[in-house]
C-alpha cells in the first residue's frame, strides 16, 4: 500500500513537503520554508526509513528545510546540478539574514552538495527496492524539474512551479509528459491570464530606451535566480546594451556566476554568455556611485524592493522624474514593490519616500497562467486523480474545480492529510 502524506503548501505557498512511503521505505519530495515568523517549515516525519529526498527547483519554499531532512549521511538528495548549487547559495543567504533562528546550523547546509546525486533531465534513478524516480524540465528557472515518482506500478508526478512557456531564458516545461496515476500540481496563477510575453518585452524595451533617451537611470529591482538573467537576456536581443551600460548588483551576481557553469539549463547559452560579457558587475558602493552618475539599466535584486542593493539605487534615483523603476515580477500586497505601483510613495526602512521618478510594471511570469495549467496538466495520459496545491486556497479551488469541469478528478489537500494512492 502506497501512501501520500501532503506536509505543507497546502492552500498556500510556501513549506512545500510531499512524503511517499511504501511498505518500510519512503522517499521525500521538497521540504521548503515559508518567511513567517519565525519562519515555518513542513512537519517532522520519520527519516529512519527514508531511500531519499528529491527537489524540484532552488526557491526556499521548495528547498528551505532540505539538510533537515538529509541528516543521515547515506541519505541522497537528487536533482539536477543547477538546483543543487543554488540552492545552497539560498539556504546560506537565508541563514545570513536569519540570524540564528532557523532549526538548523550554517553547518548543515553543506549536506545539499556533499549528499547531492546530480540527476539529468530524463533520467531515471532507482531509490532502495520500492522507487524510481525521474527528473523532467519544469521550465520555471534554470534547473527546474517535475519530479515522478514510480512505485507498485503506480506513477505520482510532483509539477513543482512550472512554465510551458519558452522564454529568453528557460526551455519551456517538457509537454509531452508520460502516463502518470497521481499528480499534484501547482496552482500559483489558476485564476490570472498572463499578457503575450513577446508584447511584454517590447514595451519593456521601448519603456527602457525612452528613459534612457531623455537622460535618465532604469532600476530594475528584479529576482536573483532567473528574473534577473532573463532581463539579461531580453536586453541582449536588443541594440540596448551597444549603445548602454547595463549594470548587474546584488546576489544576481553569484547566481551568474553559477549558471554559466550550467549551460545546458538554459535556453540559449550563447545569448545568456553574451549578455554576461557585456553587463558590468557591481563590487561595492563606489561602484553603485559612477554606475548612477554615468547611467544606463541597473539590475539588482530584490525583486519586490524588500531589501537588498535596490534599496540603494532606490535612494539614489527616485527623485528624478527622468529615472525609471521598472518592477517585473508580481508584488505581494505589502511589499514595497505593491506600494510603490499603488501610490506612486513607498517606504524603505524607516522613511517614506514619495517617488518622482516614473514607476511602471512589465509582468514577467515564470509560472503557467490559468489556460498554460490546463492545457499541460489535461494532455498527461493516463486519465490521472490531481490533487492541488502550491497557490492561495482560492487559487486551488479554481484550478480544482476547472479540472472537475473537464472530467478529471481533482481535490484540494489539507496539511498533513494522507491518500492512498
Amino acid at each position: 500500500m502506497t501512501m501520500l502524506t501532503f506536509l505543507g503548501s497546502c492552500r498556500e505557498i510556501g513549506r512545500a513537503g510531499f512524503f511517499i512511503e511504501e511498505g518500510k521505505e519512503s522517499v521525500i519530495v521538497d521540504y521548503g520554508v515559508k518567511f513567517l515568523n519565525p519562519p515555518a517549515f513542513p512537519p517532522p516525519v520519520p527519516l529512519d526509513t527514508l531511500q531519499g529526498v528529491a527537489l524540484t527547483h532552488a526557491h526556499l519554499d521548495h528547498s528551505g528545510g532540505i539538510p533537515m531532512v538529509l541528516s543521515d549521511p547515506d541519505v541522497s538528495l537528487f536533482c539536477t546540478p543547477a538546483t543543487r548549487d543554488l540552492s545552497v547559495l539560498l539556504l546560506r543567504d537565508m541563514d545570513k539574514i536569519s540570524r540564528g533562528r532557523l532549526p538548523f546550523s550554517r553547518n548543515e547546509i553543506p549536506r545539499v552538495k556533499r549528499q547531492c546525486q546530480p540527476t539529468a533531465y530524463e533520467e531515471t534513478v532507482p531509490l532502495g527496492h520500492n522507487f524510481e524516480l525521474t527528473l523532467f524540465n519544469a521550465g520555471h528557472i534554470p534547473g527546474s524539474a517535475m519530479v515522478s515518482v514510480r512505485c507498485n506500478g503506480k506513477r505520482i508526478l510532483f509539477t513543482g512551479d512550472f512554465n510551458a512557456i519558452e522564454s529568453r531564458l528557460n526551455m519551456g516545461a517538457r509537454k509531452n509528459l508520460p502516463k502518470h496515476d497521481v499528480v499534484v500540481t501547482e496552482s500559483t496563477y489558476a485564476r490570472r491570464m498572463n499578457p503575450n510575453r513577446e508584447e511584454i518585452e517590447i514595451d519593456l524595451v521601448d519603456t527602457i530606451i525612452e528613459t534612457l533617451e531623455r537622460g535618465g537611470t532604469v532600476l530594475i529591482p528584479a529576482f536573483a535566480v532567473g528574473r534577473s538573467q532573463e532581463i539579461m537576456c531580453i536586453l541582449e536581443a536588443s541594440d540596448i546594451p551597444r549603445k548602454h551600460p547595463i549594470y548587474v548588483d546584488g546576489m544576481a551576481r553569484k547566481v551568474n556566476d553559477i549558471l554559466v557553469k550550467h549551460p545546458e539549463y538554459i535556453a540559449s547559452p550563447q545569448d545568456f554568455s553574451r549578455a554576461m560579457s557585456r553587463a558590468h558587475t557591481i563590487r561595492d558602493n563606489r561602484d553603485r556611485q559612477r554606475a548612477v552618475k554615468k547611467g544606463g539599466i541597473i539590475i539588482s535584486p530584490a525583486g519586490m524592493l524588500k531589501g537588498g542593493a535596490s534599496h540603494l539605487y532606490f535612494k539614489m534615483l527616485y527623485d528624478n522624474p527622468k529615472n525609471a523603476i521598472i518592477l517585473v515580477s508580481f508584488q505581494i500586497p505589502g511589499t514595497p514593490g505593491a506600494e510603490l505601483l499603488a501610490k506612486n510613495r513607498v517606504t524603505v526602512g524607516n522613511r517614506e519616500f514619495d517617488v518622482d521618478a516614473q514607476v511602471s510594471m512589465h509582468h514577467l511570469s515564470s509560472h503557467s497562467d490559468s489556460r498554460g495549467l490546463l492545457d499541460l496538466l489535461k494532455k498527461i495520459p493516463g486519465d490521472p486523480e490531481f490533487y492541488v496545491v502550491h497557490g492561495e486556497s482560492e487559487s486551488c479551488d479554481a484550478l480544482a474545480e476547472k479540472l472537475k469541469k473537464s472530467g478529471r478528478r481533482a481535490h484540494v489537500p489539507e496539511v498533513s492529510e494522507s491518500f492512498e494512492i
